[in-house]
């Protein structure tokens, strides 16, 4: 069984992925777009990142499996936590992880330095040690208690040669 668990965004190309993926336009935005995820996902699998055009990070359990996508450009933030037990916690939101069962609060020291100097935790660390950013442009598979990350999206630049 397939479960949207997390999601939070904006699918800009809603109703291309609505013909394609037979889902109801009348419906509201958000079941809409819920919905187009998870019938992406049943055809696509960890493609289905590479056919959403928009701002989004979500999470589907789907048996045993746990994916978590980001979208291109990192605009939706995703955090995630592997616990002692090796289960995976995972959220829009750092306060969501944080009150599931397993979580241990503990403050990252080594990020202080960083965030007194840029105001915001670069990189995938955050002011809790073990709580991950998930970066832009990647997806999660936690599977058989072991996380992998890939990345499907990277910038590149191409300029015009022309006028």
């Amino acid at each position: 069984m397939i479960e949207l668990k997390a999601y939070k965004g904006h699918i800009r190309n809603w109703k291309a992925l609505c013909a394609e993926l037979q889902v109801d336009i009348d419906q509201e935005a958000k079941n809409r777009e819920r919905e187009i995820i998870v019938k992406g996902y049943e055809r696509w699998g960890e493609e289905v990142v590479n056919h959403l055009i928009g701002m989004f990070s979500f999470a589907i359990v789907d048996g045993d499996k746990i994916y978590c996508a980001r979208d291109h450009f990192g605009t939706k933030p995703f955090y995630y936590y592997v616990t002692e037990e090796n289960d995976l916690l995972f959220g829009n939101q750092i306060r969501k992880i944080m009150k599931q069962d397993g979580f241990e609060k503990v403050f990252n020291h080594d990020m202080l330095q960083l965030y007194l100097n840029f105001t915001y935790c670069p990189g995938e660390d955050t002011m809790f040690k073990g709580v991950k950013k998930l970066l832009p442009g990647r997806y999660l598979v936690f599977e058989n208690g072991k996380a992998t990350i890939t990345r499907y999206f990277k910038p590149e630049f191409h300029p015009e040669e022309g006028k």
